[in-house]
């Protein structure tokens, strides 16, 4: 009892440790969402660098020890806290700011801090703008150069991972048999299952090539680049809707999806497919086949998220979203943080912030449509602006007119809601009016030709960006000269640039020694094929994400891909090639006591299914997969729609096709993906979090799509040896005495085609086939 009581104490200290931890950090918090970012815009001007009256407030010590008229902050006291007077004006000789007063919630902001206990991230001085990186800062493991790593001997992952067990006295467990890795592989590399027939031919090969030919054939399948462009449309958030509040369709959308499934295929160099998606419309090339591929590349930039009624008078809005992705995807830092006020963390001043924010906002971004502009504009399209302009000329000469009735009647069944309408009309009968009026436009506007359209990018207008303070684009500072990360080199474009920058920002960010862009992009790499990265924080290189377990092998593993040319392909080839990749999942139980997340890769990761590999598994086991490419979806004309906050795009396109080539909306989720952790097409997604659910459980055993693919694959079985063909085709094994015992005894009771559909959907509701061993 003693024990137990004892027990029953520790666990309450560490609850009581770890609510304080939670509540520090929700304070802490509190201070850079509420507080910071006040104290940069209203006072750092005369209380940051300078030290007018002698206080300064650009650190908690400097802040807690006052001014010349005293101490202004007392820690959970705002009563006696004269900087809380001084806010709300008590004393107009003391009133700061001395212009005019904060707004009420700002000031009970400040009081709810103090009263808190003023927290303040220790070592964090407030600093807007300042530009300045500390030592301390540019010392962080992810900024330095690639370390050079040598081999002795042997494969270089497995030694590389041997000499971290050796440290622990770990031993990794023995390699998994040929059957769990042609799954394991052919999942990995393609996101499908093999076939009885492929599991049968790689066990009957006694080549002692045998993996290395299977790996070949898997990478040249048409399949890998559907798999694992699927990742990085993760990265990018790809979508084909805007995601504003009428989350209107961008029917070109699948040129930039195609784009990339293509680019993996062919292995296109990784350098290349950066500088591609940055600024392919000003790359060189030989070709105009060339040239619009690039141009297309760009879509990367285009399908930025584009926000409320009115995006097109938002457009900083979407520009902070291609930077905070654009730092997150090719960089793995968090930029966005630096938009109000320097990254609090990560060497990233708010100057750098704007630096590359004057690249995008000197470029045009595709107007996709919106409530208050219905109309879209600003497409690229092949043959150029001068050509297409003159080609298109007649046709919207003819439209324009129509465009003018649709407005204006559109503006009338507006003025409802501003005004009383005295005409003998009312607002049903305006409604009637204009979707006569849409109607009739319509039909001119399925009269222009259809000519070859990207939703990519130009160079605009081009100049620097000037700081909007605390983020606020009415509110602006000074200008900042358009150029890269001062932690990363800090290059600024010359005087006589005449392009947006974007050019070269891709060079900047493909450099070789710029550390982080293979870095990152061989850890996703790693991270895709053992379930998480030698950095776990794949998106997040910086102070705030978690550091290597593997350091040496992570710049191994980047110096490598560099001097392959950047060839993906080449580092699946290298990892693969390992022992360790062909690891069994078998537990070893001094191992798992040491090293339970199995951080240090004694054994493989089981992996569930995600989304994708279910739904396209289920489609090849019943035969009704369409393996054909997807193209363009069945949206309406491009130029007849208008959707409204209240009336969204909600349409939904069935298909047969693989998942990547499904519609991915923005506002309106797809109930299977979010279901099954798919994304979203709204937010960067570095890592999917696989949960287990009862909604999971019950879609295996109730959705009409289980029932149909069941019954369909119970339809198809061969007229003999039908359990033993169903667990190679599902399991990718044969069927066990006992198993075959069961099937029979269960099959006996009634052997029509529901009892088989019924015994189908119970094996793909186990473990066996959602993980892959």
């Amino acid at each position: 009892m003693k024990q137990f009581g004892y027990i029953i104490v520790v666990v309450m200290l560490l609850l009581r440790c770890g609510l304080e931890q939670v509540e520090a950090g929700e304070k802490a918090d509190f201070f850079e969402s509420k507080v910071r970012p006040v104290l940069a815009t209203h006072c750092f001007e005369c209380h940051g660098n300078k030290d007018k009256g002698g206080l300064k407030l650009d650190s908690r010590d400097a802040a807690l020890k006052g001014g010349e008229s005293g101490v202004v902050i007392v820690p959970g006291e705002p009563g006696k806290s004269s900087l809380i007077k001084a806010v709300q004006h008590v004393d107009e000789d003391l009133a700061m700011p001395p212009k005019k007063k904060l707004p009420p919630r700002v000031v009970a902001d400040l009081v709810r801090w103090i009263r808190d206990g003023a927290v303040w991230p220790e070592g964090e001085a407030v600093g807007f703008a300042t530009g300045k990186i500390t030592e301390k800062q540019r010392q962080h493991w992810a900024f330095q150069p690639l370390k050079v790593v040598k081999i002795t001997e042997g494969h270089p992952v497995d030694e590389l991972i041997q000499a971290k067990l050796n440290e622990q006295k770990l031993s990794q467990v023995e390699l998994a048999d040929k059957r769990t890795l042609i799954r394991r592989a052919t999942f990995d590399l393609t996101g499908l299952p093999p076939s009885p027939e492929q599991v049968a031919e790689y066990l009957a090969d006694e080549n002692s090539r045998a993996w290395e030919l299977l790996v070949e054939r898997l990478l040249a399948s048409p399949h890998y680049g559907e798999r694992w462009g699927r990742h990085w449309l993760d990265l990018v958030r790809y979508a084909d809707t805007a995601g504003d509040a009428g989350d209107y369709p961008v029917p070109e959308a699948y040129k930039y999806r195609n784009y990339v499934i293509d680019s993996f295929n062919e292995d296109k160099p990784y350098d290349r497919f950066v500088r591609e998606q940055v600024a392919g419309d000003q790359l060189p090339a030989t070709s105009d086949q060339e040239r619009w591929e690039q141009t297309i590349g760009t879509g990367y930039i285009a399908i930025s998220r584009r926000i409320g009624v009115s995006p097109h008078k938002l457009k900083h809005i979407t520009v902070e979203d291609t930077l905070d992705n654009l730092g997150k995807t090719f960089l793995g830092l968090t930029i966005g943080c630096a938009r109000c006020h320097d990254h609090k963390f990560d060497p990233i001043p708010t100057a750098d912030y704007y630096a590359l924010y004057g690249m995008f906002e000197s470029s045009v971004y595709p107007h996709p449509g919106a409530e208050h502009s219905p109309h879209r504009h600003s497409f690229v399209y092949r043959m150029g602006k001068e050509k297409s302009d003159e080609a298109l000329k007649p046709f919207r000469n003819k439209l324009a007119p129509w465009d003018k009735k649709e407005r204006d009647q559109f503006a009338l069944y507006q003025s409802f809601q501003r005004k009383v309408i005295t005409a003998n009309i009312t607002r049903h009968s305006v409604w009637d009016e204009l979707e006569n009026i849409r109607d009739q436009r319509g039909k001119v506007a399925k009269m222009f030709p259809d000519l070859d359209i990207a939703y990519a990018i130009v160079d605009g207008e081009v100049g620097d960006s000037q700081v909007h303070k605390q983020g606020n684009p009415k509110d602006k500072g000074g200008k900042v000269r358009r150029g890269f990360l001062q932690i990363l080199g800090g290059h600024k474009l010359p005087e006589n640039t005449q392009g947006s920058g974007r050019l070269q920002l891709a060079h900047w960010l493909t450099e070789p020694s710029n550390p982080l862009t293979a870095r990152v992009m061989v850890n996703r790499i790693w991270h895709y094929h053992f379930g998480r990265g030698l950095v776990s924080s794949t998106s997040d290189f910086g102070v705030r994400g978690t550091g290597a377990t593997h350091p040496e092998l992570l710049d191994y593993l980047a110096a490598y891909f560099i001097d392959r040319d950047w060839s993906i392909k080449e580092m699946h080839r290298l990892i693969m090639s390992s022992a360790t990749y062909r690891l069994s999942t078998s537990e070893d139980q001094g191992s798992l006591a040491r090293d339970p997340d199995n951080l240090l890769l004694w054994r493989a990761n089981r992996s569930r299914l995600d989304a994708e590999e279910l739904r396209d598994s289920l489609l090849s086991f019943s035969a009704q997969l369409d393996p054909a490419p997807g193209g363009r979806h069945p949206f309406p004309h491009r130029l007849t729609y208008f959707y409204r906050q209240h009336e969204p795009f909600q349409e939904k396109y069935a298909s047969n096709k693989r998942s990547v080539y499904q519609m991915q909306q923005r506002i309106q989720k797809n109930p299977y993906l979010d279901m099954f952790d798919g994304p979203d097409g709204g937010l960067h997604l570095g890592e999917r979090k696989a949960t287990v659910t009862t909604l999971q459980a019950l879609y295996f055993m109730n959705s009409e799509f289980i029932h149909d693919q069941a019954e369909a694959i119970a339809g198809r079985l061969p007229g003999e040896a039908q359990v033993e063909y169903l667990y190679e085709l599902i399991y990718n094994r044969p069927a066990q005495p006992e198993e075959l015992e069961f099937a029979k005894a269960y099959l006996d009771r009634g052997n029509g085609r529901q009892r088989w559909a019924g015994f189908i959907r119970s094996m793909l509701s186990s473990n066996e086939f959602l993980y892959v061993d």
